[in-house]
């Protein structure tokens, strides 16, 4: 078989390329994970929380090891006591609506298979913030997710303007799948709430998962 030298260099340097390309992506990978982890420090250090220096992303367990391959998924209600059932509340104080709900699980189920990644911790006042802690206090896994509490309803003002408003629902269900970890001992609730230069974590409620 004859080979042509041009060609044959052509396919070492796209080769060459396509490594150092690959090298490029792993570098940035690797920034983002660790600008991450410094924003999970800080984050979870305000509400006394330690994240091992072990590889700590969302929707993951927070080990050396692979992730498990079987999750749980719970089925928790939120209930404040001080409103009726039916009862919604517009969300313009932020502190008046942070009442600390009651949490009951309804249902615990184990599936196989394994969780999505998180690939940002993006932070807003219309999430939840989810962190599964160990006996030690120690942070296994997190996620963010929409605040189940929220409402949105759209009414039309006299000059034919819609305009949007969001309430918080006093009694509500929350589905949350997380790691089949035998380590994590409490899954803890928080409400992002903005203090004019960053987010801070409001404690809402604590499932105890044992």
């Amino acid at each position: 078989m004859k080979m042509f030298p041009g060609l044959v260099l052509a396919v070492a340097v796209l080769g060459s390329l396509a490594w150092v390309q690959g090298q490029g992506t792993s570098v940035q990978t690797n920034g983002r994970e660790i600008v991450q982890r410094g924003q999970l420090k800080k984050l979870m250090a305000k509400v006394g929380v330690e994240v091992p220096e072990a590889d700590v992303r969302g929707d993951q367990r927070v080990t050396g090891r692979d992730q498990s391959q079987t999750y749980r998924e719970l089925k928790i209600r939120w209930t404040d006591s001080t409103k009726s059932n039916n009862e919604l509340k517009p969300a313009l104080n932020t502190q008046e609506q942070m009442q600390t709900p009651s949490a009951s699980i309804v249902e615990d189920k184990r599936h196989s298979g394994a969780l999505p990644r998180s690939r940002s911790l993006e932070l807003s006042p219309t999430q939840i913030f989810i962190a599964a802690v160990d006996a030690t206090n120690k942070l296994r896994w997190w996620s963010i997710v929409p605040d189940p509490r929220v409402v949105r309803s759209e009414t039309q003002s006299p000059t034919g303007e819609l305009r949007g408003e969001e309430y918080y629902a006093a009694n509500v269900t929350l589905v949350v799948a997380f790691p089949d970890d035998p380590e994590i001992a409490n899954l803890r609730f928080y409400h992002p709430v903005w203090n004019g230069t960053d987010f801070d974590l409001k404690p809402l409620t604590n499932v105890t998962t044992r």
